[in-house]
């Protein structure tokens, strides 16, 4: 199983430790991947209810600095070197498709084919309303992008229209990503519907937990997501499963352990959370974690 690890882009770490230095520091131990997260922006007052908390209550303060997702991406791209570099995840209905095609198509070329798109349909209205999408048709909006995407990634896009997207026909997109059919897509969520779309549409599914590992509920979703996937014809096709863990620095110490579990249940790949308070603890738990994984005594 490989091993990510998550770079903290909303906060002041980015400043204060260097977005760059973490990025190195975690490749150096032996990570896998480097994940950034996504917002564009907060709202004071907002309506929706945050997914993560019993209360929905949001746990951050709304000003705190939140560094742009693929602008975050570029800089982990050109100050690595092995390491895939993904988002986990990218808001995909509040973004321009034509644009993202454009700035993730480059920054797969650039990184020489290392860039993972992980994707989610978003949860905070307000943000997605004051961006110019509509947050009702934000599952409908999700599935044409996928399509949109992967047409622009080829170079040549087919003319397109659905209900949300039109593009006309003509169009000249290049560079093309180097991976040959583009980024992968990971579709994230928990919910019977991100199933189906990461079933039917993805590359891949981003399972989410929050510092504890619910096996059951894991184990009844792989199901439902191994469903999903014969029933659409595609179980043989080349799918991951990765999930990444919330985890707060006082959960550290049993990251190992988790990622035993997670490991069990068949997961390809764990994104975990490091105390980037004391750098030398973070680079060696991202070797204990590798270790605990380990089933040939190498990692």
């Amino acid at each position: 199983m490989k091993i990510g690890v998550q770079i903290p882009n909303n906060s002041a770490k980015p400043r204060e430790i260097g977005l760059t230095n973490m990025g190195r520091l975690a490749e150096g131990a032996g990570a896998d991947s480097l994940w950034v997260n996504d917002h564009l922006l907060m709202g004071e007052g907002g309506r929706s209810p945050y997914p993560f908390t019993p209360d929905g209550a949001i746990p951050w303060p709304m000003d705190l600095p939140w560094y742009e997702s693929l602008t975050a991406a570029s800089f982990l791209a050109a100050t690595t070197s092995s390491c895939r570099i993904g988002t986990s995840v990218l808001i995909l209905p509040q973004r321009h498709v034509l644009e993202l095609a454009k700035t993730t198509a480059a920054l797969d070329a650039l990184s020489g084919g290392r860039f993972v798109l992980g994707i989610g349909v978003g949860w905070f209205a307000e943000e997605m309303e004051a961006l110019g999408y509509r947050f009702e048709t934000r599952g409908r909006r999700t599935d044409e992008m996928i399509e949109v995407l992967r047409r622009c990634w080829t170079g040549r896009p087919h003319p397109f229209e659905g209900k949300e997207i039109v593009v006309q026909e003509d169009l000249v997109f290049e560079p093309r990503p180097s991976q040959p059919n583009g980024p992968p897509i990971l579709v994230g969520g928990m919910s019977r519907a991100a199933l189906r779309r990461a079933a039917l549409r993805g590359d891949g599914w981003l399972a989410f937990q929050k510092e504890e590992l619910d096996t059951r509920q894991l184990a009844d979703l792989l199901e439902a997501l191994d469903n999903f996937r014969e029933k659409a014809g595609r179980f043989n096709e080349p799918f991951s499963c990765v999930i990444r863990l919330h985890s707060s620095p006082g959960k550290a110490p049993r990251l190992p352990e988790f990622a035993v579990r997670v490991q069990e249940l068949g997961f390809d790949e764990l994104i975990i959370n490091l105390p980037w308070e004391d750098l030398a603890e973070a680079e060696k738990l991202i070797g204990q974690v590798r270790a605990a994984v380990a089933t040939d005594g190498t990692a």
